[in-house]
């Protein structure tokens, strides 16, 4: 965890990793946020007031929760495209 913090190779070798994750962490707080949807028309709807066992407060929680994770996740990603762009780019003026 400690080269995370040493350099920027970490955030270029893992910008593959981060938009993976963030990806899944933006499907998973629109899922959660479309589960907590359904929860409260069920709830206007008279019917039970728990969407699988949870309110749907919780699913709104939970999709916050999600969708700030897969911000973070979003940002190394772009960190680790614009050094590498920029890495590229002090190559190629080098070369001619």
């Amino acid at each position: 965890m400690k080269e995370m913090w040493t350099g920027p190779e970490f955030t270029k070798r893992n910008r593959g990793r981060m938009g993976i994750m963030g990806s899944i962490a933006t499907w998973l707080g629109v899922a959660f946020a479309i589960v907590g949807i359904i929860g409260e028309a069920r709830i206007i709807s008279g019917a039970s007031n728990t969407l699988l066992g949870l309110y749907p407060s919780s699913w709104y929680s939970l999709a916050i929760a999600s969708l700030i994770f897969s911000l973070g996740c979003w940002l190394g990603w772009a960190v680790g495209i614009y050094l590498h762009a920029r890495e590229t780019e002090k190559e190629t003026k080098e070369q001619s």
